[in-house]
């Protein structure tokens, strides 16, 4: 019996001659690598907006909800947010990225827990920060200040304290290059990315000033510098390294267990040491690297970041590793648009990955010029982690994204709506107790095309079960679904295919859930109005439509939807299936002679 059924034997049925297996642990998650016989059972060909519970049951996601009140003004064109950890106001920081098209520069902005609108992070008086890397603002912290790259064909590079009206400009051309003696500070290269380490500011792919007697701007794509110990406003001019190789420019940065790793489009290296005297370059691969500074993520213990064609990679101090096999065939068969590689972003909110690609969803055929969706990757679920598919109503995958914390310690799992319809940042995974979710449905639109009715597609397709025997006809008599509990009447589509054939439908049949009764509490309830004793969220069983006779079945399961007049069929109902039984008798195998 393959794993994560369980079945009785041939040798020891009862004497109706009635079979069963069961179907309890979900945590496979998504696998569009493996065919029908190697797909195991607790994996799944296809999970759309459904939640792998790390005890081994699916239920619908929550509802992706605005957290600005106000839409975001000027040209959406988002890149980056980041949490910046001012003691007592934290604020959450936006930038959108510079468009070609136009010459539109981008801006940087931010919110606070007093609002959660965004506003313009200025220079002087209506003078908005202008961004000019097509990656938005590169943001990194120092202490309680927030050092700012506008990318390197800004005049000037800034760092902003919360309270401070405006952001303050640090010279990206005089003073020059700073002796260890008596730096006067103020300095910062332009540069497209910044980030703190080992008590420097360090910069990478900047754009100088050379020797020259009528000195000239020079780019140096591949250049990595770093500042003075403790003084991240004062660089010396020999501070560099020079990374030649894995492609032209460096795109990236992290730190992962204390040393600095950098990206380039076909190479990843690790500058390991703490200062010039003692700083070593370590190529960590000539095969793989990034596109954009999104692409690359810190978290759990490590890094991810995307390479494409290759995939996606988990480097920590254990090395690199390619957690991308399941979905391999999302590159190989060409479903993600090779030609928008920059719609693919990385982040890590909530403790899981959320990866954004242009993906060909439907199997279209057509190439997306937009993120579809987001495959999201939960390490701690099974001993290889679980992917599943989360795409918002109005047909979008989310952006990168992070965690803030307000001044009171709430937390709030922020991603980006790439919708240029919709210039808005979404809460997720908002979850009440018992995983109910505070919101059904995503904040949306209205109107708009396509159709925004805050409604989101949930599925869940099941392995293909034919108990090891695929030649072997089997009679399944009615199967036997524990779900769980709905707060409304609520009503599941469920599709049966047969014989390996998941394109034609031949049992169609529909599952009405009763809603979820309120327990009363003593003293205060009315008599005869409130049943005593209700859980937060019980389970049921319900008996499933006969799935007919075949050699082997598999069980898709549809979430309500807007496109159904069933009055029962409401959007955004929660729902959650826990196990599955399939009761069935195995046909005598007849020679076909």
């Amino acid at each position: 019996m393959a794993k994560g059924f369980t079945s009785t034997s041939p040798r020891t049925r009862g004497t109706s001659g009635i079979q069963f297996a069961q179907i309890k642990d979900f945590t496979g998650g998504l696998n569009f690598r493996a065919d029908q016989f190697q797909l195991a059972p607790n994996e799944s060909p296809f999970i759309l907006n459904m939640e792998v519970d790390p005890r081994g049951g699916v239920f619908s996601r929550a509802g992706y909800m605005n957290f600005n009140t106000s839409g975001v003004s000027g040209t959406w064109n988002p890149k980056i947010l980041f949490n910046y950890k001012y003691p007592a106001n934290p604020h959450i920081m936006f930038s959108t990225g510079f468009v070609t098209s136009g010459s539109v520069d981008g801006k940087v902005m931010y919110a606070n827990s007093a609002s959660h609108n965004f506003v313009n992070l200025n220079s002087a008086v209506s003078t908005p920060l202008a961004v000019k890397s097509l990656n938005g603002a590169s943001f990194t912290q120092w202490e309680d200040t927030l050092y700012i790259a506008l990318g390197k064909d800004a005049t000037q590079m800034y760092k902003w304290t919360v309270g401070n009206t405006y952001a303050t400009a640090l010279l990206a051309s005089s003073p020059t290059w700073q002796q260890y003696t008596l730096p006067v500070g103020g300095y910062m290269p332009r540069a497209e990315l910044s980030i703190t380490h080992a008590n420097k500011l360090f910069v990478a792919n900047t754009k100088e000033y050379n020797n020259d007697a009528t000195p000239s701007l020079t780019a140096f794509p591949n250049r990595l510098r770093w500042s003075h110990e403790s003084l991240p406003e004062d660089w010396y001019v020999d501070d560099y390294i020079d990374i030649i190789a894995g492609g032209e420019g460096i795109r990236g940065l992290a730190v992962v267990d204390g040393q600095l790793l950098i990206f380039k489009p076909k190479a990843v290296y690790l500058l390991m040491g703490y200062d010039a005297d003692s700083f070593q370059l370590v190529e960590v691969s000539k095969f793989v690297g990034i596109d954009t500074p999104q692409q690359c993520v810190e978290g759990d213990g490590g890094v991810y970041f995307f390479d494409y064609p290759k995939g996606l990679f988990f480097f920590d101090r254990n090395g690199m590793q390619n957690i991308y096999e399941r979905l391999e065939p999302t590159v190989t068969q060409n479903q993600i648009n090779a030609q928008q590689l920059a719609k693919v972003t990385l982040a890590f909110v909530n403790n899981r990955l959320w990866m954004s690609a242009p993906y060909d969803l439907k199997g279209s055929g057509a190439a997306q010029t937009t993120s579809t969706v987001n495959f999201v990757f939960d390490r701690s679920i099974g001993q290889r982690g679980a992917y599943t598919m989360f795409q918002s109503a109005d047909e979008f995958g989310l952006y990168a994204g992070c965690d803030w914390y307000d001044n009171v310690e709430e937390v709030y799992h922020l991603m980006i709506n790439p919708d240029d319809a919709f210039p808005y940042i979404f809460m997720v995974d908002e979850y009440e107790a018992g995983n109910i979710p505070v919101e059904a449905e995503d904040d949306v639109l209205q109107g708009a095309t396509p159709s925004s009715s805050g409604s989101f597609v949930t599925n869940y397709t099941t392995s293909w079960f034919y108990n090891e025997r695929y030649v072997q006809n089997k009679t399944f008599v009615r199967p036997l679904y524990v779900v769980r509990n709905v707060e409304t009447d609520t009503q599941l589509i469920i599709n049966t295919f047969h014989d390996f054939n998941s394109t034609n439908i031949v049992s169609p049949s529909t599952l009405v859930l009763d809603a979820q009764q309120s327990g009363g509490l003593y003293n205060t309830a009315q008599f005869d109005s409130a049943i005593y004793g209700i859980d937060i969220l019980p389970t049921t069983i319900q008996a499933g439509a006969r799935l007919k006779r075949a050699k082997a079945v598999q069980i898709q399961f549809l979430g309500p939807t807007d496109t159904n007049s069933n009055p029962l069929v409401v959007p955004g109902r929660y729902w959650g299936i826990n196990s599955i039984a399939y009761k069935f008798k195995s046909r005598q195998v007849r020679s076909s002679k």
